[in-house]
């Protein structure tokens, strides 16, 4: 298993959201991925996928209700790899 730090987890994010949905903005810890970013449903979804083929977890869909910053989504990939441990 790949391990995911939550600062590893944020650039694995910003890395995502530069090189592969094209946006431009500088991505950090409180950064609103709807609003800040406007990534619709299909860039979340590839951003989600891309996360989780890279640090090997998978994340639930009743999670997406938490999560609006590249933070909190950081840390819900850091808890949900802990509990595939």
């Amino acid at each position: 298993m790949t391990e995911a730090e939550p600062v590893l987890v944020l650039e694995e994010i910003a890395r995502v959201v530069r090189d592969d949905l094209g946006v431009k903005q500088h991505v950090d810890a409180n950064v609103d991925l709807l609003q800040d970013l406007a990534l619709d449903s299909l860039a979340i979804l590839t951003l989600v996928v891309a996360l989780e083929d890279r640090f090997e977890v998978a994340l639930k869909e009743e999670d997406a209700g938490e999560i609006r910053t590249a933070g909190e989504l950081a840390q819900l990939v850091v808890r949900r790899a802990r509990e595939q441990m």
